[in-house]
């Protein structure tokens, strides 16, 4: 069976492509290869997608936005950082708006 790391090998050609790191500071998004966040993005089209994979699980959801897709993508890494206590310290689930240090695709 096929783990993360191939998974994310065969987005190129399906034009997803995988996101590493997230929030101002670039925390690790997910736990690679068993959790897996990819977009994609078809602005032509008005479709921003987000894919999450999880051990092999896949949850894909389109947006009409890429702030809209951003938004669920904050949601995710947050739950992932407090889960897997790998993230920003002093997060809680119920953080709502999510500070935008943690938030929004990072910037190098």
């Amino acid at each position: 069976m096929p783990d993360g790391y191939d998974w994310i090998s065969q987005l190129s050609a399906t034009g997803w492509y995988a996101v590493g790191l997230w929030g101002a500071d670039g925390w690790d998004l997910g736990s690679w290869p068993y959790q897996i966040v990819a977009h994609c993005d078809l602005p032509a089209l008005g479709v921003f997608g987000l894919v999450t994979y999880t051990e092999g699980d896949l949850d894909v959801s389109a947006f009409s936005s890429r702030e809209e897709r951003d938004a669920e993508t904050n949601q995710v890494a947050v739950s992932w950082w407090i889960s897997n206590e790998n993230g920003p310290s002093g997060l809680t689930p119920d953080m709502s708006p999510i500070p935008i240090r943690y938030s929004g695709p990072y910037r190098d």
